[in-house]
Order: C-alpha cells, then structure tokens, then sequence
C-alpha cells in the first residue's frame, strides 16, 4: 500500500482588522492536510485507473484518479490543467466532489468523492440489461439537474453516457470523469440546418477516421463515439453545450436497452459515419412512453439550435412527472 497525501481546501471566516481599526470578514482557503492510503482498483478510465482510498485516521472512503505524466501519458498538461481548474469551481449534488489532487513521481493524482456502488452502466448491467422507465425518469431528471448547473457555468462535459455517470446506494446520480469537460463561451455556435449536407464525404470521412483512432487523434478534444452529437463529429473540437444534449439523449437509449446507441452498426465508424452524414436519429425503445418518446425527440434534434436547453428539458413533462420519486 501507499500512502499519499490530500489537500482539502475549506472556506473558513476570519476577522481582519484593517488600517483604520475596522473590523471586515473575509473568507479564507484553508488547506487541510488528510492523509489517504491508495487501496484496490475500483476502475479504469481513459487517462488510466482509478482507486479507492481510505483515511488513516478515519476510515473515511475517497476515489483516486492516477494518471502518467510523461510525454507519450495519456493526456497533455493542459488537459489536466484544465480538469482540474474546472473541477475546483463546481459543487452540485448531482456531481461529484473534487478533493484536490497531488503529483506523486511520475503520477498525478486526482482525488474525489467516493461513489458506491458505480457506474450507471454496471447498475444497468447488473440489472440484466435495462431498468424501468419510473427509474430511468429519476436517473434522467438527476443528470439533467446537473448538467443545468454546469451549462449555467458554460460549462460543457462533453462525454455523457453510462460509464461516465455514479450512482450511489440511495440512488443518486452523479456527473463524473471531467477529463474532457471544456468553459464554452457565453454565446452559442449555430449549426446551419443544412450545414452537414453541403459538407463533402471527403470531410466527413477524413475526420472519422480521426475520431475512430487510425491516425492517433489527442485524445483530450474526442467524446465516446456511440454518443456524439453530429456538430461533435462534424467540428471536433468545437464545443457545444447542446452537444451534451444530445449525448443525454442516447444515455436514456442506453439506460432502456442496456446497450449503446447506434449498436446496431457493425463498426464504430460506420455508426459515426451514420450519425455525421444521415438525417436520422438513434432507434427509440419501443416500450417507452409517449413522454418519453418525445423528451428523446427534443433532445436528438439534429441541428443543436433547435435542442432545448438543460434548464428548459427540466420542465419536461418525462422529468416533471418523475418528481414524487425524489431527486
């Protein structure tokens, strides 16, 4: 075992007596110093894996991201940098706490709140595939929570889906991994509707098969494939809060069938292809609502102008109607 050690900043209140003998309040960081032991492998991410970790003192439970600084890691210094800024400014109950983080050697350690007992894609897989739609309402309402709140920040995450959601014993829902989130700019980019059409199959294709891996793209501007919107594939590094409108949408998909949108394709280049060049939207489950049917609808609307936003699907009739379950 190893033990490591985490900075905690807390906002404490102090008393400052200024020049002119008047008393001002100011809140001050704090660091506190707590010492965590790194313990088994709870899982992998694609920066690399991640641990659970206990305090020493007092038993208490944290999760460790490890991830290789070096210049063939995983990720670059500004990802990181950028992670780790954006994660210092949030505190939602639908996201996960960030700690603080710590270079160990050639490591980077990023340190969070321990949510047990995982991903929403083991929770549906364990449940043989699919959950119910009265749970997916709950599950969907808690991640649209959360995403208002970071898209309030201009805020995009970026890589919605199942493995990148936790949920607790209780139920709750958790935003998590926010290793390609990005701050967007106050003003939207507008997708003309007939933007992709005029886009030539060479573009597509080229950019496909960077996305796809065979001509080793950074890592740090590509979402999950099954689960990006057509702007994602279409501009890359172009970053849409509607984007992550669209990625809800296929995790709802995801959440009914217990399998990625678009699986139906035999490659996941074919599927982006499909996704980036079509005029079609992922296969609705035929057991869902009609709430349900047209939440996804106002989602997966190919052009991003024309997806409501987070703050705007919360008052769905497929999220409203979920509140006696709690959030």
């Amino acid at each position: 075992m190893e033990t490591l050690v985490v900075v905690k900043e807390t906002l404490t209140t102090v008393k400052r007596i200024e020049d002119n003998g008047v008393g001002k309040q100011d809140k001050v960081v704090v660091q506190n110093l707590i010492e965590f032991q790194k313990g088994k492998v709870i899982g992998y991410g694609l920066f690399g894996p991640r641990y659970v970790a206990s305090n020493r003192e007092t038993g208490a439970l944290c999760s460790m991201k490890e991830i290789e600084l070096s210049p063939n890691g995983p990720i670059s210094a500004e990802c990181l940098k950028r992670e780790i800024e954006l994660l210092s400014k949030m505190k939602h109950p639908n996201i996960v706490e960030y700690y603080g983080s710590k270079k160990v050697g050639d490591r980077f350690h990023i340190y969070q709140e321990y949510v047990h007992p995982g991903s929403l894609n083991i929770y549906i897989n364990e449940r043989y595939g699919a959950i119910t739609e009265p749970i997916v309402r709950k599950f969907t309402r808690q991640i649209m929570s959360g995403l208002a709140y970071l898209h309030s920040q201009y805020i995009a995450h970026r890589s919605i889906k199942g493995a990148n959601l936790l949920v607790d014993s209780c139920g709750v829902v958790k935003l998590a991994d926010f290793g390609m989130a990005q701050q967007v700019g106050g003003s939207f980019f507008i997708l003309n509707s007939d933007h992709i059409l005029l886009l030539s199959l060479s573009t597509i294709s080229s950019h496909l098969t960077q996305l796809s891996g065979h001509e080793g793209g950074n890592i740090c501007e590509e979402g999950s494939p099954y689960w990006l919107a057509p702007e994602a594939i279409i501009y890359g590094s172009h970053s849409l809060l509607a984007s992550d409108i669209w990625s809800l949408g296929c995790t709802v998909i995801e959440m009914f069938t217990g399998r990625p949108p678009w699986s139906e394709h035999a490659s996941v280049q074919e599927a982006l292809f499909k996704i980036a060049s079509g005029k079609d939207t992922p296969q609705f489950p035929e057991t869902l609502s009609s709430e349900g049917k047209n939440f996804l609808r106002c989602c997966l609307q190919r052009n991003p102008a024309d997806r409501p936003t987070a703050a705007m699907l919360l008052e769905h009739p497929f999220l409203k109607n979920s509140q006696h379950t709690g959030n």
